[in-house]
């Protein structure tokens, strides 16, 4: 929620989801929290994207269960109409390729809906503050699930992060943390220009093609801390 002098605003939220009974559900159990209101719903891509765009919502909290990965194309299109994109995937789906697929496509959080909805409400709260938020069993079976030769090329491993300097390690790390270019300019002074720059750098070096496997790698080879 955001504080002000003198009031609490809440963090307001669009729903998304194709049955009204789950919608009507999602939002009871968000308004109980003082800090939550969703300001719209929606039962279909078209009418989400209308939604989106007029009430630019700080989260957009998407619930998808029939775990066709085709439903993600929606994602970057909602980017696309949001100022300050921040999206939530809420899915009973519990496998490693649709959480990461969703990432790649622009999700900032993964919550699996058998979880209490403190786990939800937390994640919203994180997603809201810019960070990422992956389950950490979730991370645990990326890591255990890619079969992606570069990562388990252990000979190689030292090698390459013996060629990061001690910045790009910072800024690794600052990645793992969920922080976007901007906030890791912030806190270390540089310019969102830099960041880019060092960021390039660090693919080059790792051999990792996107931020999403970079963030893998990370964790995977002590770069990063996993999210508690």
């Amino acid at each position: 929620m955001i504080m002000t002098s003198s009031t609490v605003v809440p963090i307001r939220i669009l729903l998304l989801d194709n049955e009204p009974i789950i919608r009507a559900g999602l939002k009871l159990l968000l308004e109980q929290q003082s800090g939550f209101r969703v300001v719209a719903q929606a039962g279909d891509d078209k009418t989400a994207l209308g939604l989106a765009e007029q009430e630019q919502p700080d989260i957009v909290l998407f619930h998808e269960s029939s775990g066709d990965m085709l439903r993600f194309a929606l994602l970057p299109q909602l980017m696309a109409v949001l100022e300050n994109p921040r999206i939530i995937l809420l899915t009973p789906i519990n496998f490693s390729e649709y959480h990461v697929r969703a990432v790649q496509h622009g999700a900032m959080g993964v919550v699996l809906s058998r979880l209490t909805p403190e786990v939800l409400y937390k994640a919203i709260e994180k997603v809201y503050e810019g960070e990422v938020w992956l389950d950490r069993s979730l991370v645990a079976n990326v890591l255990a699930s890619t079969n992606r030769q570069k990562f388990f090329e252990r000979d190689t491993v030292p090698r390459k992060v013996a060629l990061l300097s001690e910045r790009e390690r910072e800024i690794i790390a600052l990645v793992g943390e969920g922080l976007k270019n901007q906030q890791i300019a912030e806190r270390l002074f540089l310019s969102d220009v830099t960041v880019r720059h060092h960021l390039t750098s660090i693919f080059k070096k790792l051999k990792v093609s996107d931020r999403l496997e970079l963030v893998i790698y990370a964790y995977k080879n002590g770069l990063a801390e996993l999210p508690e």
